[in-house]
């Protein structure tokens, strides 16, 4: 029996409640699959998301483009080297596409900075905040890289050693602005932390057509000219299951490209902000921070060190 209109929209808000509470808030609960209230409601599904904040601690805050009646900003940390032609990583936050906060990558950015990377932090729209869909965030994603590359002298940036990487819808946006950018424009790597992969199934359920969704879903995109790129999983994810994760490391692979995926046992969405000791005596965070370091020095990306960090 087809779903009626009530019963469909109160599954898109379950759904996209539990992606907006795990992309930015720690990790799904352990034992069962994540709950939505007893009051959920359109309403309610919103609450908290609040303002845009319009400047970051440590960040110079810069406007990329004004949509939807406010001002867009990307929120850039720079390094202690005042060296030019530095890498830089640009991140998407997640949220499901409807709510989430420029923050939630704000200490991974830091640790950017701290490294030597120009380190961007970006906001888009959201439903929640501006009544827009997956669509409007992807045109977002889009422009804020292409803001970065324009901008990228002026920040002591080398244009062609730009990352991409978000998390969840922000792991979806990152792929997206990359897979659809010129190939004298692609970044020179992804880091991408439990992302959104696959929109068509969630089409309905997003506000979207199944065309439009095929049209910003990765894994219906062509792959042949992907960079090389880090997928940073739970295999406990609910959210986004991890065989989802597995089949598009698969087609990237078989169209030439290179995708490391690694896998954290017992993980659930958003579990690289975690800071609870596992096994190894490494939290989630500082496991992923190591691993996306790791994976961006073997692909030559290593900071300059300017003439003073160089005086003992």
């Amino acid at each position: 029996m087809p779903l009626s209109h009530s019963r469909r929209f109160f599954l898109s808000l379950v759904l996209v409640f539990a992606l907006t509470v795990t992309s930015g808030c720690g990790t799904a609960p352990e034992g069962g699959p994540l709950a939505p209230p007893s009051t959920l409601s359109g309403e309610l599904s919103c609450v908290g998301s609040g303002a845009a904040p319009p400047t970051v601690p440590g960040a110079i805050s810069r406007v990329y483009k004004s949509a939807s009646g406010r001002e867009l900003r990307a929120h850039v940390l720079e390094p202690a080297s005042q060296s030019a032609n530095r890498p830089a990583i640009l991140f998407f936050f997640g949220g499901g596409w409807r709510r989430g906060t420029v923050t939630q990558f704000l200490a991974q950015a830091k640790a950017a900075a701290e490294r030597g990377y120009v380190a961007v932090l970006a906001d888009y729209r959201v439903s929640c905040r501006d009544n827009t869909t997956a669509v409007a965030a992807v045109e977002d994603a889009r422009d804020a890289y292409a803001w970065l590359r324009r901008e990228a002298a002026g920040l002591g940036v080398d244009p062609g050693q730009i990352v991409l990487a978000g998390g969840s819808a922000g792991g979806q946006l990152a792929l997206v602005a990359s897979l659809s950018a010129d190939s004298a424009a692609r970044p020179v790597a992804l880091v991408l932390y439990n992302p959104a992969v696959d929109l068509v199934p969630l089409a309905s359920w997003i506000g979207l057509q199944r065309e439009e969704a095929a049209e910003i879903s990765p894994s219906a995109m062509n792959l042949a000219a992907s960079p090389p790129m880090l997928i940073l999983h739970g295999d406990a994810d609910r959210i986004v299951p991890i065989d989802t994760a597995r089949e598009f490391c698969s087609k990237v692979r078989a169209a030439g490209g290179s995708c490391e995926l690694h896998e954290y046992a017992g993980q659930g969405h958003g579990f690289f902000n975690s800071h609870a000791k596992g096994a190894q005596g490494l939290t989630p965070y500082d496991d992923t921070l190591a691993r996306t370091f790791a994976f961006l020095n073997a692909l030559g990306l290593q900071p300059p060190i300017s003439v003073s960090e160089r005086v003992e």
